[in-house]
This record gives structure tokens, sequence and C-alpha cells, in this order.
């Protein structure tokens, strides 16, 4: 499930979602950050640094799949370390409605 990341409208990256935790609503996958990602990846990369993730209390991050908007009441975490030169996105609390709109 190959899905955009925006933060409020802007796009910034592409997630090949997997559903890691069904019972939880739970998706995640490698992040691949698009060009306007460089405007927010210092301030990600301080917060992963201090609280192991930027996430929805931090930023505005938006999930779209297959032109649904997905409401992930969990939240949305992005990890980008610069030590490690990985960067991962996940989200929780999606119903199970959503999940099987976009899953199938």
């Amino acid at each position: 499930m190959e899905g955009q990341i925006f933060i409020d409208n802007s796009a910034i990256g592409i997630v090949n979602f997997k559903i890691i935790d069904e019972s939880m609503g739970a998706i995640g996958g490698e992040f691949v950050a698009t060009e306007n990602y460089s405007n927010f990846k210092n301030e990600i990369q301080k917060l992963t640094d201090k609280n192991g993730n930027a996430n929805s209390q931090n930023f505005n991050f938006r999930i779209i799949l297959k032109n649904i908007e997905l409401n992930p009441i969990g939240g949305i975490c992005l990890i980008d370390s610069e030590e490690f030169g990985e960067m991962y996105l996940d989200a929780a609390g999606i119903n199970q409605i959503e999940l099987e709109k976009v899953s199938n």
C-alpha cells in the first residue's frame, strides 16, 4: 500500500505501508523523502535524537492512501536518525473500515 505523506499541504515523502499490527490498527514502512522534506528534515532529526521520533504533536502529519486520508487516532510517528541513516514512519489507531478500504 503506497501512501503519500504530508505535513499540512506539503508532500514530504512516500511510504510503502504494511499492516504491522492489525488489532492496533497500525501500519508502517520505510519513509522515502521527496524534495519538500528538506524544509523539515533538521527539526525532525533533532526531535528523533531528543525523543526517539517526530510525531503528530510536533507536526500536522497526514497520510493519503488511494485518495483516502487516514485518521490514525493513535498518531503518526516519523523517525529520521542522522546517525543511522534510516527513515521510518508508522501510524496507529486506524479503524478497521479505513484499513479495509486501503488494503484491498
